[in-house]
């Protein structure tokens, strides 16, 4: 059964007060701010519709003078006259009239750039000397419209320098047969002067477009977007249809709020977006307010808890720690009694307990340990090492004097395996050790299986100081042999890797065996640790694991019938003599 994680009775006040005091304040605030921003956005769409109705009543007021003014052109008879006059040379005794009366047309109207008048051999005069390109599709259009004006985005040239314009277009007819065309008349609004518009009423990172419509921008913040087709996502898809309205769209990443108004005289849009960031600056100060709000609330909350925990929950955590001296057997604690609650009675009560116990374990328990000590005091006598040792140098003397040579090796192997792997009781030695531990376990083995199995040791030399826990290459060659060689039922190979990988030492014992089912194997290394395990692959893992940490232990891969590769894995950490 899992075992609950404990929670002190001071985190869960401390939990409960702030659950109590900050969600009512996120509520409430959260509620304020989306009601906040809502207000600010229904009155941001509000302002940004007055201006372009505002803008629209300027550019209609800019229209209907150059219309005037085409009207003008279009029925002054010394125009009529130029434009009729026979040849080039009967034209040019005009010319200087015609200049006059377009500089006179012109004259106080800071927006318009220049007057443009071609006859039907396409030969013009500009009044600024702008050189003007109609396209034939211009050209054709404003015939077809027999006198009507048409609008539309172009570019005039002067000293080779380029000047953006919105231009009026129309088609010169003779007022005594009107259907005989004179010529065309092109009067260029400066798109600068149109910008200037809006650019004083726009807001701080706001864009806008005026758009006509064929979706051409007319007019932009940004010159480089002029002349083109406005992006679909800046527009919205029911502004065809309808006077004003709004919309959101995204634009590289930013939000913004959008608003359109169309211009009855031209079908021309008026679009601004507005960025969501400028618009929510108002909710930004309920945010502050906000976290200002549970930053208090959380110091009350705190200071109310230091409180609880003085008057409260010390003499709980006082009893709790006592409970822990009494589960190490120490019952001699004793807890201060303090008021005349609750706690004062169980503080009586843990002192009754403690005094009744400890009395118990000096009568029986205390006689039973030292017996128990004394039984493994004279076990420990007689496995002494020492002993150990000296018998079996004895046999391998014995087995030298009666010739018996491979008897006396494999006395002597077993002797320097015992010696080694005791290690004078200590948990660590080297690889050096480690692997001369190894060599005489596999010259037992040799000697046992003779030439069923063949070994093979690779040891990187910077390695061989290494201090490592011992006793752990032995049993692993171990299993290699008793669960995958012999199961193999005919001859194998063991090989042995130790090498450096970056701040790691890594043991790779690989066999040609029977092979195992690896996801079993992994899971038993992968359980908590037991206290009956013996000195196989989970015993090392878990003792890498409490010596290093948990990055740190062994794997297993392994492929039935192929054979096994066991990696062990820790720290390179050079040894010094106390670990041999």
């Amino acid at each position: 059964m899992r075992k609950k994680r404990f929670i002190s009775i001071r985190t869960k006040v401390m939990l409960f007060s702030i659950v109590l005091t900050v969600f009512p304040i996120l509520i409430v605030s959260g509620f304020s701010y989306f009601e906040a921003v809502k207000v600010v956005r229904n009155q941001a769409i509000e302002l940004n519709l007055v201006n372009a109705k505002q803008i629209s009543n300027t550019l209609d007021m800019i229209i209907n003078d150059v219309n005037t003014i085409s009207l003008n052109l279009i029925q002054n008879r010394e125009v009529a006259a130029y434009l009729t006059a026979p040849s080039p040379e009967s034209k040019q005794q005009y010319y200087a009239r015609i200049l006059s009366i377009l500089n006179d047309q012109a004259f106080n109207k800071k927006y318009i750039y220049s007057i443009y008048i071609q006859d039907r051999s396409e030969t013009g005069i500009d009044n600024r000397g702008a050189v003007n390109l109609v396209p034939d599709d211009r050209l054709l259009q404003a015939k077809a419209l027999r006198g009507k004006e048409s609008w539309y985005f172009d570019s005039v040239f002067v000293q080779n320098k380029e000047v953006n314009v919105i231009s009026m277009i129309r088609d010169i007819r003779d007022i005594h047969h009107i259907s005989r065309s004179l010529g065309i008349l092109k009067i260029n609004v400066l798109e600068s002067s149109v910008r200037e518009l809006y650019r004083t009423k726009m807001q701080d990172r706001s864009l806008f477009y005026l758009i006509d419509q064929e979706k051409v921008i007319l007019s932009a913040l940004s010159a480089d977007e002029v002349g083109r087709r406005i992006e679909p996502f800046r527009m919205h898809s029911g502004m065809d249809g309808r006077t004003e309205g709004f919309f959101n769209t995204s634009i590289d990443g930013r939000k913004y709020l959008g608003i359109f108004y169309r211009m009855e005289t031209q079908n021309w849009h008026i679009v601004e977006l507005t960025p969501y960031e400028r618009i929510s600056k108002p909710g930004n100060v309920i945010k502050r307010v906000t976290f200002y709000s549970i930053l208090a609330s959380l110091a009350v909350c705190f200071g109310f808890i230091l409180l609880f925990a003085a008057r409260v929950l010390e003499p709980l955590k006082q009893f709790r720690v006592l409970m822990k001296h009494v589960e190490r057997e120490q019952f001699h604690m004793e807890m201060k009694v303090r008021g005349n609650d609750e706690i004062a009675l169980l503080a009586r009560s843990f002192n009754r307990m403690s005094h009744r116990l400890n009395a118990l374990i000096n009568e029986v328990h205390v006689s039973k340990i030292k017996q128990k000590e004394a039984e493994l005091k004279a076990l420990e006598e007689q496995i002494n090492p020492h002993f150990l040792y000296n018998t079996l140098d004895l046999i391998y003397w014995m087995s030298r004097m009666e010739k018996a040579f491979e008897t006396s090796v494999m006395v002597s192997a077993l002797s320097q395996l015992f010696r080694i792997g005791l290690n004078s009781g200590s948990r660590f030695t080297t690889v050096e050790k480690e692997v001369e531990h190894l060599r005489h376990y596999i010259l037992i083995q040799q000697k046992r299986y003779e030439e069923t199995i063949a070994f093979a040791i690779a040891v990187e030399p910077e390695t061989s100081g290494c201090k490592v826990t011992k006793m752990v290459l032995q049993p692993v060659v171990e299993n290699a042999i008793r669960h995958g060689i012999e199961p193999k039922g005919s001859s194998g190979r063991i090989e042995i890797r130790i090498f450096r990988e970056g701040n790691d030492l890594v043991y790779r014992v690989s066999d040609d065996g029977a092979g195992a089912d690896a996801a079993a194997v992994q899971a038993v290394l992968d359980r908590p640790a037991s206290e009956h395990q013996g000195l196989g692959l989970k015993n090392i893992h878990d003792r890498l694991k409490l010596n290093y940490g948990a990055r740190y232990g062994v794997t297993f891969e392994s492929v039935p019938g192929e054979g096994t590769t066991v990696t062990i894995r820790q720290p390179f950490e050079k040894g010094t003599m106390k670990d041999v």
